[in-house]
């Protein structure tokens, strides 16, 4: 029994790749026998996907039509494609991770910052360029993209650079190129951390996800879900998937970590144990009609690449598998989450 056939009723069971992974033989078959859906980690996201030096080399030209070059995207594309394992897009626009020079007149950070006309031209020809990119070359692969990520801090929208050149429509306009050119079927979901918080969750229903419903721009919610040991609590975690769940939009865990900093058995145990709590919690959720949860990413493979490591400043146990693709007490709690059956 695998996570994905174990899960195949609920949603689907995803994880995020590096490149280290995909060049790892261990890794892409541990990937194919276990899971249904991927990510790339970072090699996606705008800083990825823009071509600094043909944009920085000839601004004049490519002022209002920033160059992609997709090269870093494409083996994640093709082992997706290969192995028919559909795939998440991460993500379309975010304040982090795109280069400063992006949100600058003729790009060079010397001088003004761009204007809105100007950022939006930028961003309509950016997001045209990387779906018609994925859905001429593959088409199918990818399933649901976020289109924005963390837009919300401290109770309102997040200064940016983003909400500094367009302002705080840059949510809407960004959802409106995508479904302008996203393919058919392709859902397209709002992102974000700390998503069971009640400042942060309220903020995302009223000034993020009912205005875009109202527009029918935004199929979906994608709650991170990068965990603690005691937080959040599982009553607010619930609290939060049905308030989501209850607008009728798709519910996607994207980002899936719990961070650990014992490895001791103990510990471990422990790990496992709040592991199978959200699990339980997800399935009966999805059951009783309350979320329609339709995919659940861990963020990352193993736990000697979690970015948790470096975030934390301390060596971070948070994901089912660890050493030469070995499963943890973790993974076989997640599997008894839903089969009923101790590994």
């Amino acid at each position: 029994m695998s996570l994905k056939t174990a899960f195949e009723p609920y949603f689907r069971m995803g994880v995020a790749l590096s490149g280290w992974n995909l060049a790892t033989p261990s890794h892409r078959e541990l990937v194919k026998e276990e899971f249904s859906s991927i990510t790339a980690e970072n090699d996606m996201k705008p800083a990825a996907f823009l071509d600094g030096q043909a944009n920085l080399e000839n601004p004049a030209r490519y002022n209002e039509t920033p160059v992609i070059k997709p090269d870093k995207a494409v083996p994640y594309l093709e082992f997706a494609k290969q192995n028919h394992i559909p795939m998440r897009g991460h993500n379309l626009v975010w304040h982090n991770q795109t280069p400063r020079w992006f949100f600058y007149q003729n790009y060079d950070v010397e001088g003004k910052l761009a204007d809105r006309d100007l950022m939006l031209a930028r961003l309509d020809h950016y997001i045209h360029s990387v779906l018609d990119f994925v859905q001429t070359n593959y088409p199918g692969v990818i399933y649901a993209w976020d289109v924005v990520n963390e837009a919300v801090d401290e109770g309102d929208f997040r200064k940016s650079l983003w909400l500094e050149t367009v302002g705080k429509d840059f949510v809407v306009r960004a959802f409106e190129i995508a479904r302008k050119y996203a393919a058919p079927g392709v859902s397209l979901f709002y992102n974000d951390y700390e998503t069971a918080q009640e400042w942060k969750r309220d903020f995302i229903l009223d000034k993020i996800l009912k205005p875009l419903m109202e527009k029918g721009l935004v199929d979906g919610m994608g709650m991170q879900s990068h965990l603690l040991m005691d937080h959040p609590r599982m009553e607010d975690y619930r609290t939060a998937l049905c308030l989501y769940g209850a607008l009728g939009l798709e519910v996607q865990v994207t980002e899936l970590d719990i961070h650990n900093a014992d490895p001791s058995a103990e510990s471990m145990r422990r790990l496992a144990g709040r592991y199978q709590e959200l699990f339980r919690l997800l399935t009966e959720t999805k059951k009783e009609g309350k979320a329609n949860i339709t995919s659940v990413t861990f963020w990352n493979l193993l736990d000697e690449q979690s970015w948790l490591s470096g975030f934390r400043r301390e060596q971070s146990y948070p994901l089912l598998f660890h050493g030469d693709c070995e499963r943890k007490e973790a993974y076989y709690s997640v599997l008894e989450a839903v089969t009923g059956v101790r590994g």
